[in-house]
This record gives C-alpha cells, sequence and structure tokens, in this order.
C-alpha cells in the first residue's frame, strides 16, 4: 500500500486513457453537447481500458 507522505505515481497506461477519454470528449462535445461528450469520454475510457488491459 502507498504511503500517505509519498504517493504511488499514476501508471502511465491510466495516464493515456485519461487523455484518450479527455479529447474524445472535448470533441463530441464541441459538435454534438455535454450528454453526449460525457457518453463519449466515458465509453472511451471502458474501450481503452479493455483494449490495454
Amino acid at each position: 500500500m502507498a504511503d500517505s507522505q509519498n504517493p504511488q505515481p499514476l501508471p502511465q497506461r491510466w495516464a493515456i486513457i485519461l487523455l484518450a477519454s479527455v479529447v474524445a470528449g472535448a470533441l463530441v462535445l464541441m459538435m454534438a453537447g455535454a450528454l453526449p461528450g460525457l457518453s463519449a469520454a466515458g465509453a472511451t475510457a471502458l474501450a481503452m481500458h479493455q483494449l490495454m488491459a
């Protein structure tokens, strides 16, 4: 378990998933609105997690 003084760094896989989700959500947000943007971000996170796991 990680120390509260020295937290464990975020693994690179999760950083890539987060970045891809934010980019996909932002693109869809600009084109279609808030709800589709949130849906795209969530779907991207799930898909990237499945592909990279």
